[in-house]
């Protein structure tokens, strides 16, 4: 357990290696090994170079650098801390995830209120213009957060069943705060601890073609028509994997949660499958480079999404 000004702990982190920047990595992991007990780095690739460099006594490696999607991953690192009785909570991070030096301290005061699954801060990617930090409270009650930099109550991500593994990568958080909430667990977020998190491949445009999109899309008082135009501010190399299963588990998670109303539309500012079909798909072959390989991601992704097998989440 860690010790902090008399105070302990019971956290541990964990990071999934995937062709990781060594350098951001070990930034990362500077950030957060001295604020917990242990910290579980998960190889989904190769990265004997790396393992040979860290020499710190409180990080695990494991996995066997192949690569077996990010949800199986986050499980092994989840259920590696549930065998040490003395840990209740991971901070689940991206490999380039940086996190205050403070943060497990800053957050620490939440974590004996028994119904909260995951304290979150605010995460803001600078690159995308239409992100704007929350300032008007010091925290607040949130449906959804994504895994990067959120601390997990190991009882409650075992309670709800876990991270689904069926979704390999993408949309991942979403079903699983789905399920916390649906089952009564609270999502707690500080808003007075902002991350700069990059997600994405993207590169934000000229300043003066940023400042006009920005100053349109302000005049747009439909909030999602109005985030849409935002995202004109950057440009985006498109990978035809993730535009598959995007495609893929949009269908699967809606069909699994039929009872309980839309997910994950929020995340590209819609809030219907045809609202998805414009401004994720759609965009995605406008923008992306090779339109044939994207074309085939769609179709792929909607047929598979339609075919596999799902079992309808049920409170009881």
């Amino acid at each position: 357990m860690k010790e902090n000004n008399n105070v302990i702990y019971k956290v541990a982190a964990g990071i999934v290696l995937y062709n990781p920047d060594e350098e951001r990595f070990m930034d990362a992991l500077n950030s957060i090994y001295k604020q917990v007990n242990i910290v579980y780095v998960f190889l989904n690739s190769p990265c004997d170079s790396l393992r040979n460099k860290i020499l710190y006594e409180n990080v695990k490696f494991i996995g066997t650098g192949k690569n077996i999607g990010l949800a199986k991953a986050l499980n092994c690192i989840m259920l590696e801390a549930s065998k040490n009785k003395e840990l209740e909570w991971v901070i689940t991070m991206d490999q380039d995830s940086i996190v205050p030096y403070n943060f497990v301290e800053s957050i620490s005061n939440k974590f004996n209120e028994k119904d909260i699954a995951i304290i979150c801060p605010q995460v803001i990617d600078k690159r995308r213009a239409y992100m704007i930090p929350q300032k008007s409270s010091k925290f607040e009650y949130i449906n959804r957060c994504i895994t990067s930099s959120s601390c997990t109550r190991i009882e409650a991500w075992n309670s709800v069943g876990r991270y689904d593994e069926n979704l390999y990568i993408d949309l991942i958080d979403n079903d699983f705060c789905k399920r916390l909430i649906i089952l009564n667990w609270k999502i707690l977020r500080i808003n007075n601890i902002i991350l700069d998190q990059q997600y994405g491949d993207i590169e934000r445009k000229s300043k003066w073609k940023v400042d006009i999109i920005m100053f349109i899309s302000k005049l747009v008082k439909n909030k999602n028509l109005s985030t849409n135009i935002a995202k004109l501010t950057y440009k985006k190399n498109v990978n035809p994997q993730r535009v598959y299963f995007t495609n893929r588990n949009i269908i699967y998670l809606n069909r699994k949660f039929k009872k309980y109303g839309g997910i994950g539309y929020e995340c590209y500012s819609c809030n219907t499958y045809l609202g998805f079909c414009i401004t994720f798909s759609l965009a995605s072959l406008i923008r992306g480079k090779n339109k044939i390989k994207i074309l085939k991601a769609i179709i792929n992704g909607i047929k598979d999404g339609k075919k596999m097998e799902v079992q309808e989440f049920l409170e009881n």
